[in-house]
C-alpha cells in the first residue's frame, strides 16, 4: 500500500463521520470499547508480577485476535493461575478525553496518534507481549523498547510466517521486529521519526539483531505435526522442561547471528518433515533442519531478557472477541491452546524466565548459562528481495484503509461503532461449500448479494474486469468489474498467474460491459485448495484434512488404495477405504479408477504401518478421468424404461430429496426432465446434496433399477454411483 501523505488530517475525518452518524448509531464514536480488559489473580495467589499484552501496534487485523478476552484468552488465564495479573496494552491517553486512539501518524503534522509505546507507559511492567504486531515502530518507541530491556524487564516477540501481512499494509511481524520492510523500495525510507526500513541485505543489520543478536527469517513453513527437535533443558536456562513438539501451522523461523545474546530452544529434528507452506510467495522452506534456525528461541542483552516464537497457532485459541476490520467478518483463528503440538507449557514457562530478573548478561558459557549456536547462513539470498515488489500479499477490501480507523468495520478493534462485546459464531468466510456457481448466479436476479466459486479464464476491458466461467461448465461465464485495489492481484493483464486459478467473489448481480455481470465487489479471494500428498504427510496426526492425489494402486486388497502425489511420485499415502466405499473406489474392483485424481476428506493416521488416511467422509473424483462409456442412457431415455430394468444413466444433480436419502437427477439438454436416485445408506455421506451443497450442478453416472421413489419416477437398488467432473 503506497502510504497517502495528502489525505486529509485523520482528526478532520473523524469528526465529520461522527458527526454524520451520530444519529444512525446514536452513540458517540469510539466510546463503545473504552473499557482496557485485566485479569488479575486473587490477593493470596499473586506473585505480585504483571504481564502487557500489547494492541497499539496490531496483533488484531484481519484473523487475529491476540487479546487477553479473545483468542489469547487461554494464554492469558494460565499466566493468571501462576500468580500474574494481565492486563491489555492500549498506549497512552494523550488529551485526557478516555479513550486511546489510533490516528496515522505518518501523515504530516498530525501528533494525535495515541496508540504509542513510551516506557513511561509500560515500565511498571515485568513482560510485554508483542504478537503480529502489523505497524512499524517509531524510533522513539523501539528506544522504550530497549530502556524495558535495560531496565532488567522482558519481551515475548510472536511472529508469523511472511506475508502474513494481516491488514494489507505492507507490513507484517517478521518485519517490524526486525526493524525494515522486506523491500528496498525508496517509499520504506520512511524517514523523521521512523528512519530508514529498507531491507538492509545483512543478517547483522537491523534493529533486533542489532538489539539481541537474531533476526526472523521471511520464510513460510507447515509443519503441524510438531516441530520435534526440542534443546534439553540444561541448555535452555530451563524453559524446555516438560516441553514436547510444537505444531507450526505455517510460520517463521529465526536465524542466530551472535551465539552470546541468543540461543535456540525449539529447531526442526533430523527426522521431521516440514514443507513449503502453499501460500508462500518463494522457496518457502530454505535449507530444512537445524539449518532452517530455531524455531523457538530466547536472547539475554544486558540486564533484560527476549524470547521469540515464529508462529501464533501454538499459542492461540477458538474463541475470538472481534469482527474484522476490513470486512465485519467474523474470525477464524487456529485451536492451537488445545491442539496436541500447543505451546502452552512453553508459553508459560517463557513467561517465567523473561518475569525472572537475573544479574548476568550474555550467554558466555559461564555459571551454566550455556551459549547459542550461531545458523550457518543467517540471511538466505532470497531474503534480500520482495516477491510482492512492496505491494500488499492480497487486495484491501473496498472502502478499507489500515491506516485510517474510520474506515473499520463495527465491533472490530479501533472502530467508530460497536456493541461492547462479540460472541464468536461459525466462521463465516466464502467457501466452496456456501459459494453458488456462476450458473447459479447468471440465474439470480438483478440487485442479489452473492459469493460466487468460478475459474478466472480473461481479462475483459483491459485491466478493469475479469471474465469468471464455471467451474464445471468453461462455456458458461459471467463478467466481472474490478475494484481499483482488486487489480493488481486479480486482473489476469496485470497478474497473468490468476489464470486459471478459482476464486470466490462476494458482490451483487448487475451488467458490466452489455453482459451480465457482478459490481461492487467487496471480496475476493482464492478458493481453498485441497493439500497435496507431500502437505498431507506434513499434517499432524489426529487433524482432519482434505487432500488431493493420482491413485497409484489399490492396496490391502478391495480394503485400501495407494494415492501419490500429482507434482513428485515418491510422495505417497496410503487411504483406507470404509466399506461403502470400496465398490466405487476400490482399484482392485475398480480398475479405471488407477491414475485418475481424486479428492479425499478423512483423519490423517496410520494404515498398513505407513502414513495414512482413516476415517473418510468424502471421496470424489476430479477431471476427466473415468471416461464416460457411450452406452450411458441420458435422463431422458431412462424415462422411457420400464420399471425392474437395471439401467446405467447420466446426468446432472440438480436438488436434494427427502433430505439426504435421495437425489433428483436432470437431463442437461432439459432441465424440466428429471428422476429420483434414491440412495443406499452407505452412499448418502458422498452423494447427498443435503450433505454436501457442491454436488448441485455436477454430472453424475447412476446404475441401479427403473423403479418409482416418493411417487415420481426413479431409480432403486443403486450399485454404483460415479461423479463424471
Amino acid at each position: 500500500m503506497t502510504y497517502n501523505y495528502s489525505k486529509i488530517s485523520a482528526l478532520v475525518i473523524s469528526l465529520g463521520l461522527g458527526l454524520a452518524s451520530l444519529s444512525s448509531h446514536g452513540a458517540e464514536p469510539y466510546q463503545w470499547n473504552n473499557t482496557i480488559p485485566e485479569k488479575a489473580p486473587t490477593a493470596s495467589q499473586s506473585n505480585g508480577k504483571t504481564v502487557l499484552f500489547d494492541v497499539s501496534h496490531g496483533g488484531v487485523e484481519g484473523n487475529a485476535d491476540w487479546v487477553i478476552d479473545g483468542a489469547f484468552s487461554d494464554f492469558a488465564d494460565a499466566l493468571v493461575t501462576q500468580g500474574y495479573t494481565v492486563q491489555e496494552y492500549r498506549g497512552v491517553d494523550l488529551n485526557n478525553d478516555g479513550t486511546i486512539r489510533f490516528f496515522d501518524d505518518r501523515t504530516p503534522s498530525n501528533e494525535q496518534n495515541e496508540a504509542i509505546i513510551t516506557y513511561n507507559a509500560i515500565q511498571h511492567a515485568d513482560v510485554l507481549v508483542l504478537a503480529e504486531t502489523n505497524r512499524p515502530f517509531t524510533q522513539a518507541e523501539q528506544l522504550a523498547l530497549e530502556q524495558f530491556i535495560a531496565a532488567g524487564k522482558g519481551i515475548f516477540f510472536i511472529a508469523d510466517h511472511y506475508d502474513a501481512d494481516r491488514n494489507l499494509n505492507t507490513w507484517d511481524a517478521t518485519e517490524v521486529f526486525n526493524g525494515y520492510n522486506r523491500s528496498d523500495l525508496a517509499k520504506y525510507d520512511l524517514g523523521g521519526e521512523y528512519g530508514d526500513w529498507r531491507n538492509p541485505k545483512m543478517a547483522n543489520a537491523g534493529w533486533l539483531v542489532e538489539n539481541f543478536g537474531i533476526r526472523f527469517r521471511f520464510n513460510g513453513v507447515d509443519y503441524k505435526q510438531g516441530v520435534s527437535g526440542v534443546v534439553t533443558p540444561n541448555k535452555t536456562e530451563g524453559i524446555t522442561q516438560n516441553v514436547q513438539p510444537i505444531l507450526m501451522a505455517a510460520g517463521a523461523t529465526l536465524a542466530i547471528v551472535n551465539e552470546q545474546k541468543a540461543k535456540g530452544l525449539v529447531y526442526f529434528s533430523e527426522t521431521d518433515t516440514p514443507v513449503k507452506w502453499k501460500h508462500a510467495k518463494d522457496q518457502g522452506l530454505y535449507f530444512g533442519g537445524a539449518n532452517e534456525g530455531p524455531y523457538a528461541a530466547i536472547a539475554k542483552s544486558g540486564a533484560g531478557k527476549a524470547a521469540f516464537i515464529g508462529d501464533s497457532s501454538p499459542i492461540e485459541d477458538a474463541t475470538p472477541k472481534y469482527k474484522r476490520q476490513d470486512s465485519g467478518q467474523t474470525k477464524k483463528t487456529y485451536p492451537g491452546w488445545t491442539d496436541s503440538g500447543n505451546a502452552a507449557v512453553l508459553a508459560v514457562n517463557i513467561v517465567n524466565w523473561l518475569a525472572t530478573p537475573e544479574s548476568y548478561h550474555y550467554f558466555d558459557n559461564q555459571n551454566g548459562h550455556v551459549a547459542g549456536i550461531p545458523t550457518p547462513e543467517p540471511m538466505a539470498t532470497q531474503e534480500m528481495s520482495d516477491p510482492n515488489n512492496g505491494n500488499p500479499w492480497g487486495s484491501p477490501a473496498s472502502g478499507f484503509d489500515a491506516w485510517n480507523s474510520d474506515t473499520y468495520k463495527d465491533n472490530s478493534f479501533n472502530s467508530p461503532y460497536g456493541d461492547g462485546h462479540t460472541t464468536p459464531e461459525p466462521d463465516p468466510t466464502p467457501t466452496p461449500n456456501d459459494s453458488i456457481s456462476v450458473t447459479q448466479a447468471l440465474a439470480a436476479a438483478q440487485g442479489t448479494q452473492f459469493s460466487v466459486l468460478g475459474t478466472v479464464t480473461a481479462s475483459v476491458n483491459g485491466i478493469y474486469g475479469l471474465v469468471l466461467s464455471d467451474v464445471n461448465t468453461p462455456e458458461t461465464a459471467i463478467y466481472v468489474k474490478l475494484e481499483s485495489s482488486q487489480r493488481a492481484d486479480f486482473n489476469p493483464e496485470l497478474n497473468p498467474e490468476i489464470l486459471t486459478k478459482n476464486i470466490i467473489v462476494t458482490g451483487t448481480r448487475n451488467s458490466y460491459m452489455g453482459a451480465a455481470g457482478i459490481r461492487y465487489v467487496t471480496d475476493i479471494q482464492l478458493a481453498p485448495t485441497a493439500l497435496s500428498i507431500e502437505q498431507a504427510l506434513a499434517s499432524a496426526q489426529g487433524e482432519e484434512i482434505e487432500l488431493i492425489g493420482k491413485v497409484k494402486s489399490a492396496l490391502n486388497g478391495i480394503y485400501a488404495l495407494v494415492l501419490e502425489d500429482l507434482a513428485n511420485p515418491s510422495f505417497v499415502i496410503n487411504v483406507k477405504l470404509e466399506s461403502g466405499q470400496r465398490n466405487q473406489f476400490s482399484p482392485q474392483l475398480n480398475p479405471e479408477l488407477l491414475g485418475a485424481q481424486i479428492i479425499v476428506k478423512g483423519v490423517r493416521d496410520q494404515y498398513m504401518s505407513q502414513a495414512g488416511i482413516r476415517q473418510v467422509s468424502t471421496i470424489n473424483v476430479v477431471g476427466n478421468n473415468i471416461p464416460e462409456p457411450n452406452n450411458d442412457l441420458s435422463v431422458a431415455e431412462a424415462l422411457n424404461m420400464a420399471n425392474g430394468t437395471l439401467v446405467t444413466l447420466a446426468g446432472e444433480i440438480k436438488a436434494a430429496i427427502n433430505g439426504q436419502y435421495a437425489l433428483e437427477l436432470m437431463d442437461p439438454s432439459n432441465s424440466a426432465t428429471s428422476i429420483y436416485i434414491k440412495l443406499e445408506s452407505s452412499q448418502r455421506a458422498n452423494f447427498s446434496p443435503q450433505n454436501n451443497p457442491s454436488l448441485i450442478g455436477k454430472k453424475l453416472r447412476v446404475e441401479g433399477m427403473i423403479n418409482d421413489y416418493m411417487n415420481h419416477a426413479g431409480v432403486k437398488n443403486v450399485t454404483k454411483l460415479t461423479l463424471l467432473n
